[in-house]
């Protein structure tokens, strides 16, 4: 090897030695966190103290509760994962079967507790909910509380 050669050999490798660590170095840096345990429902509320209604089935179990001042909530349980990933619930008054009129309540994913506020309606009348698969477009079950 001549000279210029040798000189430019250790140019190319002096440089080489401080950009190699830097590029590894900035590449692990701009890798962004995984987010764990994020669900799209809202953080998981206090449960109201007084259970009104309670159904338990196989894979989950649906209570609605209330507080002094009547605000009402709906627990929902689900003992295992769904089959159904894409689940809803919907609130409709007892005479109407489908969801064309029904209230969205929220979204059920995984195993857990999900509680979701109610709005105030008649308080002599029951609501029921239906369980809704929106991808499918079919009812997966139907809730109504028994007094």
């Amino acid at each position: 090897m001549i000279r210029p050669l040798r000189k430019r050999h250790l140019q190319i490798w002096s440089t080489l030695l401080v950009l190699v660590p830097t590029g590894i170095i900035t590449a692990w840096l701009s890798i962004k966190r995984p987010v764990h345990n994020n669900v799209l429902q809202p953080a998981s509320e206090q449960a109201l103290p007084r259970v009104i209604y309670s159904i338990e089935k196989e894979s989950y179990a649906v209570r609605m509760r209330s507080n002094e001042s009547s605000a009402r909530q709906l627990e929902w349980i689900n003992k295992h994962v769904l089959a159904v990933p894409s689940a809803v619930i919907y609130k409709t008054a007892t005479g109407h079967l489908g969801i064309e009129s029904a209230e969205l309540i929220g979204r059920i994913e995984a195993r857990g507790t999900y509680y979701f506020p109610l709005q105030k309606g008649s308080i002599d009348e029951i609501p029921k909910f239906i369980l809704y698969d929106f991808i499918h477009e079919q009812i997966i079950d139907i809730i109504t509380f028994t007094p």
